[in-house]
């Protein structure tokens, strides 16, 4: 226990500096040898139960740029450089806060990687170590996915030979080259990471703030939509599924709480938080989109379990699956993984089947009795109805309406430009801009001898 005890400031010293100064220069004072190091199954254990780095800090520049909120320009002009920049889409916006929390994420998995093997037992057994492994493996391929989203272009099986993957670590040796990927070599280690993380850990965590089977199948059926693997997607989600189903019926929640959900509810798979560090979406801040809002049926009670009316009119989101007001999920839930089986399933032409999936999530987000089950004629007046509700059920999710309008856009359907107006000015985002790829961090390209993403 009392090298435990100091396990947190190793962490700290060997955390948030990793690859925000490049690799050579990470620190000039190496960690003190007095310090504690991971030996036990249990101590790797506890390094990937770490919370504050393996559950919180996901990164929020996709989600300041999304369009699902707005600020004013009073709270715009408030925050920092680096929010004002991603909030109106600057070219040349340097997100290197995200890109180091992440890969500090990646350095503390490939600890317990490069370790877990010939770590003691200490009174554990064989299977608390698999678990372990099975946790590292998923925090290194979600963070990855992560990184994926903001770093590297959209998927295109016609690119995947493109050199502008990610800086793939397999090592925690801070001296380790750096080099970027290919784009197709990011989004099969992303792939391999998860698959092996599936076969490790067991169906359900006592917690779900730890990684599980079921949250294994939920990122991979992520990844897989993101991809436009389909098939794939839906057999992930079926293996989901399988494991963890409950869907809440929102009847039976409060309304009039300041917070709907509580932490750690029944649709939760895997809880995660956004970085939040920016305080762009705090709820005195982030004013719900009108248009969003005025999509939501006046029996849908999410129209009135997600949002408050604020003194001045505008609408602030409570709905948040991490449990507060203050904190946007980031995490995997049910509810998600059932629309990625609706849109898969009608993007394989079981259109029916897939329209069913919907009606059995909406059912249970409108008032009882008043939902009637969905009739369209064609596939794609159904594949705009479950992009449609995705946007609404998924609202103020970390990374998930930035990484649809970057799939959604590179696939020609439902294309969206980007407004903001501030001061009388209009920034625009167009379809397929090179800014849906944020730039490696300067310090990064300046250390090391990698490209630098287009503009």
């Amino acid at each position: 226990m009392k090298a435990m005890k100091k396990l947190p400031l190793w962490m700290g010293l060997t955390g948030l500096c990793f690859f925000l100064s490049g690799c050579e220069d990470y620190l000039a004072e190496k960690p003190s040898s007095s310090l504690a190091i991971p030996s036990s199954v249990r101590d790797f254990q506890a390094l990937i139960d770490y919370q504050a780095r393996m559950n919180e800090y996901y990164p929020e520049s996709g989600d300041i740029a999304a369009d699902y909120y707005y600020l004013t320009e009073t709270d715009w002009g408030a925050r920092s450089d680096h929010a004002r920049d991603t909030y109106v889409w600057k070219a040349d916006v340097d997100s290197e806060q995200d890109w180091a929390v992440c890969y500090e994420k990646i350095f503390y998995a490939n600890v317990v990687l490069e370790g877990i093997d010939d770590a003691l037992l200490d009174g554990l057994g064989e299977p608390d170590r698999q678990q372990a492994k099975g946790a590292a493996l998923f925090i290194r391929g979600w963070t990855y996915y992560h990184l994926s989203q903001l770093f590297v272009p959209q998927y295109r099986r016609d690119e995947e030979s493109s050199g502008y993957g990610l800086p793939l670590r397999f090592t925690p040796d801070i001296n380790a080259p750096t080099e970027r990927s290919t784009v197709g070599d990011t989004y099969r280690q992303i792939e391999a990471d998860l698959k092996q993380a599936a076969q490790l850990l067991p169906e359900r965590a006592a917690l779900a703030t730890r990684p599980s089977k079921a949250a294994a199948y939920a990122a991979l059926a992520r990844l897989y939509l993101t991809m436009g693997r389909y098939d794939d997607a839906l057999e992930a989600s079926d293996s989901c599924l399988a494991i963890q189903s409950e869907l809440m019926d929102y009847n039976t929640l409060d309304a009039n709480q300041a917070n709907s959900f509580a932490e750690l509810n029944p649709e939760v798979i895997f809880n995660a938080m956004l970085s939040g560090l920016s305080g762009v979406h705090a709820a005195a801040r982030a004013r719900v989109d009108t248009v969003l809002y005025s999509s939501y049926d006046e029996d849908d009670l999410r129209r009135y379990l997600f949002f408050d009316t604020r003194a001045d009119g505008s609408l602030q989101f409570k709905g948040s699956y991490y449990g507060n007001i203050h904190s946007v999920f980031a995490g995997l839930a049910v509810d998600e993984v059932y629309l990625i089986k609706a849109e898969s399933l009608i993007r394989t032409r079981r259109r029916e089947d897939g329209v069913r999936i919907l009606d059995e999530l909406l059912a249970r987000r409108w008032q009882t009795g008043t939902y009637v089950a969905r009739q369209v004629a064609t596939d794609e007046q159904a594949l705009r109805m479950v992009l449609e509700e995705r946007e609404k059920e998924l609202v103020f999710r970390g990374g998930i309406r930035w990484s649809d309008l970057r799939r959604l856009n590179a696939a020609g359907f439902l294309v969206t430009t980007l407004k903001r107006t501030l001061g009388g000015v209009d920034y625009l985002l167009e379809a397929n801009d090179p800014r849906y790829t944020f730039l490696i961090p300067s310090s990064v390209i300046g250390q090391n001898n990698i490209v630098q993403n287009l503009r």
